[in-house]
């Protein structure tokens, strides 16, 4: 091993650990690695700005344009209507919400569909009185699973194909990964729709329309009137008269600290407390303690997703919302850990915020932060573009699907028509795009070149091929397979398909096996991320919001793994023996 390989492969492991640790900003990371990989001198300084001109990096903007669009003109809540109004029992909603998420999937980003299909899916679970816990999971699967049949349905897809690119001088075709994950979808939703209601039962709520929807457990500030059966408990008291955590005991401004069996609550004083939401409601309902933010009419609940700006702010330093007048009045955060008071703790990714205000300003505040309302929508007024937005976007996918055009150049002519008919504010829009996202990826794309011109990834291959024995294309993508899975939940698809596609390259031409079909299997496993639920963001956020446990990803994501990898594995076995 050269000391070029070496490098390469230590800074590819450091970058993983990084993006696993979830302690940098994502595209903090990715640059870093790009200026080391430059300042060790191996990507070339002509090279260093590649990825930003990659057509993977630029098929990606266009797309989260076009979903910024779709997403404004509301058909998806037009739709909900129609299926809450058709559907009937448990089976039939997860049928529906999940064969629907799997399909918009294939049009765009997994965060982007997920981004569409939660508010329907939460509309439709309440019409139906189906609990939302059987149906969340599912529908994240659903849209990790959708997103393998395209070119654009994630960017790893992309990352691939960029890959096959400089090997072999083409890009996939738009819809050829669906050889192997348009089976594997297909078998994914059957294994969803026939095991979720058995393995989750009884998670979630039951589809009511309960006063404050949302999480399980929710952390909110009350004030204690001055007539209370709180006043003159102690603090161990009061937790257990109202059902949840007392994490920090206010009087007068400042903190009361001492003994919790021995401090008094006393009228007046603010008490932090993390509750279910029914004691919560209860609590408010018998007049035991006031909300402290509860003046406003209207309310709403917004999910923190990867590219919102309220990410590592704490919940009262966020200026979009005090320019609009909205405040956080309770929040579900990640962390167990609370410290100070709900002005205090900082905002991450899959948090969900009940946020008060005016309805109008409440999303206003939502969209300028690119949060996602999980409430049922409706806070503005639908568009009238919805038919021709989507009849520009269906045409620019049939130019790229046919091969007329490459995607970049299809999507590229979507965005300037939909632009130049006034149905697309360039300049809002680019302002609102996922740039962390983009940026990581135009920063790794670099990365990944060197780590197969370096011959690198050749290095590992042998060292798979020589540790596992594997010979024959099902011995081979049942190696990468393996590996996918264990990588895939401790990083983002991005950064897996950038260290394994060159990998795959290189055990193709170590076996002298045909590169398509194992590089196909690495761009489809790199999404089969179904066993945890921070692998990737999609599982956070409906752990949030499904109020569910680590075990359930495992219960459910375990047997449409088994079924979805044995299915690449036949595919395989057919096509190349």
């Amino acid at each position: 091993m050269s000391i070029d390989q070496a490098a390469i492969i230590a800074l590819v492991g450091l970058l993983l650990i990084a993006y696993a640790s979830e302690r940098f900003r994502i595209e903090v990371v990715a640059l870093a690695g790009l200026g080391t990989a430059i300042a060790w001198g191996l990507v070339p300084f002509p090279d260093a700005f590649s990825g930003f001109s990659n057509p993977a990096v630029v098929t990606v903007a266009e797309i989260l344009l076009l979903v910024g669009v779709l997403t404004r003109t509301r058909l998806i809540d037009r739709l909900a209507a129609i299926l809450a109004a058709r559907l009937r029992g448990e089976r039939a909603v997860i049928a529906a919400v999940c064969g629907l998420g799997a399909a918009v999937s294939v049009f765009m980003n997994n965060i982007g569909a997920l981004a569409l299909m939660l508010p329907l899916t939460v509309a439709v679970c309440r019409a139906a009185s189906v609990r939302l816990g059987h149906v969340l999971i599912p529908l994240s699967f659903a849209t990790l699973l959708g997103g393998t049949c395209s070119l654009i349905g994630t960017p790893a897809n992309l990352v691939v194909s960029s890959v096959r690119t400089e090997a072999l001088g083409a890009p996939f075709g738009f819809f050829d990964l669906a050889v192997y994950g348009g089976p594997a979808t297909l078998l994914g939703l059957g294994v969803l729709v026939a095991l979720a209601p058995i393995l989750l039962a009884g998670r979630g709520d039951d589809g009511g329309p309960p006063p404050i929807a949302g999480p399980r457990r929710f952390l909110a500030e009350f004030k204690v009137p001055a007539v209370s059966p709180l006043i003159g408990l102690t603090v161990d008291q009061a937790e257990h008269h109202a059902g949840g955590t007392i994490h920090a005991h206010i009087r007068a401004g400042r903190h009361v600290f001492g003994r919790r069996d021995a401090v008094r609550i006393l009228a007046g004083d603010v008490v932090l407390i993390e509750a279910d939401v029914a004691d919560a409601i209860a609590l408010r309902e018998r007049g035991d303690a006031d909300l402290v933010d509860d003046g406003a009419a209207d309310w709403a609940e917004a999910v923190v997703l990867p590219q919102s700006t309220v990410i590592g702010s704490t919940a009262r330093g966020i200026a979009a919302f005090e320019h609009h007048g909205v405040t956080v009045a309770a929040m579900s955060p990640q962390t167990s850990r609370i410290e100070g008071r709900l002005a205090d703790v900082r905002i991450a990714i899959g948090d969900v915020l009940l946020l008060r205000g005016r309805r109008e300003a409440i999303d206003r505040a939502i969209e300028d932060t690119d949060c996602l309302a999980v409430s049922p929508r409706g806070l503005a007024a639908i568009q009238p573009s919805g038919p021709m937005v989507l009849a520009v976007f269906a045409a620019a996918v049939t130019l790229a699907a046919t091969g007329l055009l490459p995607p970049e150049i299809a999507f590229g002519a979507a965005v300037l028509a939909l632009a130049l008919s006034g149905f697309l504010d360039l300049r809002t829009a680019l302002a609102s795009l996922n740039w962390p996202v983009l940026l990581m990826l135009a920063a790794l794309i670099p990365i990944g070149t060197a780590f197969q011109e370096t011959g690198a990834a050749a290095v590992i291959a042998q060292g798979l091929l020589d540790l596992t024995g594997a010979s024959g294309a099902v011995a081979v993508i049942a190696v990468i397979l393996t590996v996918a899975v264990i990588v895939t939940p401790f990083v983002n698809n991005v950064s897996a398909a950038t260290a394994l596609a060159p990998i795959a390259l290189s055990l193709a031409e170590a076996t002298g096996l045909p590169p398509d079909p194992i590089l196909m299997a690495v761009a489809v496993a790199v999404s089969f991320d179904f066993l945890t639920p921070f692998g990737h963001h999609n599982n956070t956020i409906v752990m949030s919001v499904g109020a569910y446990r680590f075990a359930d990803f495992v219960r459910l994501g375990l047997p449409v793994l088994v079924v979805c990898a044995g299915s690449i594995l036949l595919i395989a076995a057919m096509k190349i023996g």
